[in-house]
């Protein structure tokens, strides 16, 4: 039960009434600091305790586990706290503010800026010597990342970001998959086929950039295949020769639309 009343207040609530939510990873030492300090000024937490509220009479830390354990060791009666509307996003935006949590950047959309930016803060923060941030940067926003379904594609692009770093970066970064493309058009006999429905089948491949066809020339791919000599063709293959930038690598999505 959560008192709209409450939320927003700075409350001195009794410690025994406030449930721990993780535990706190700072040294005893430090905290055995801590407490001291607190006792030798008034037994006051200058900083608030970051709490939720889970029934009438009990509270549950949202953010500021240090200081919740520091006045655990100070043997603090009451703690000054604040209690904080328990929404998910409310809780995470507390925990980034205290630096219990890391804010993260979907990759799949953030600007070059931003991405230096994180590339900076991951270099300094595990010492990495040969990320080039800008370099690395410029590298990622000039791929293909949307279609990323993980974080593999990035120890491709030679920048330093290796299999080993992939668990580190995805503590800052996330990625969204693309959603699956509409179903593909019905194949069709390249043959007989009209100049409309081969550009309708290649525009669906680059539209929806599946298998590299979205760095493909359209117009001028529809009318290389339309206006070749297929009378004689036995099979797909002429259509890699004909200089439309179909390699054979793309022949193998040429052959889920098109026909003999």
């Amino acid at each position: 039960m959560n008192n709209s009343e409450n939320i927003g207040r700075l409350m001195n609530l009794e410690l025994a009434k406030i449930d721990p939510a993780e535990l706190c990873s700072d040294s005893e030492f430090i905290i055995a600091g801590a407490a001291e300090a607190i006792l030798q000024s008034g037994n006051r937490n200058w900083i608030p305790i970051i709490v939720k509220e889970t029934s009438n009479s009990r509270y549950e830390v949202v953010s500021n586990n240090f200081v919740y354990a520091v006045a655990q060791q100070a043997k603090l009666k009451e703690v000054w706290c604040i209690v904080i509307d328990p929404k998910p996003s409310n809780i995470e935006q507390a925990k980034i503010l205290t630096r219990e949590a890391i804010p993260t950047v979907n990759l799949s959309t953030a600007s070059k800026d931003t991405i230096v930016a994180v590339l900076k803060y991951l270099v300094q923060e595990h010492n990495w010597k040969n990320v080039k941030p800008v370099e690395a940067a410029k590298k990622i926003v000039d791929s293909n990342r949307e279609q990323w379904s993980d974080f593999i594609p990035l120890t491709k692009l030679q920048c330093g970001l290796t299999k080993a770093r992939l668990d580190c970066i995805a503590k800052v970064f996330t990625i969204s998959p693309p959603p699956p493309p509409p179903p593909p058009p019905e194949a069709v006999s390249v043959k007989r086929a009209s100049r409309e429905e081969i550009f309708d089948r290649l525009n669906y491949l680059w539209t929806n950039k599946i298998g590299g066809f979205e760095k493909i020339d359209v117009e001028k791919t529809t009318d290389a295949i339309f206006n070749a000599s297929k009378g004689k063709w036995k099979s797909l293959t002429p259509i890699s020769k004909l200089e439309c930038s179909i390699d054979t690598a793309k022949m193998k999505i040429i052959k889920t639309l098109f026909t003999l």
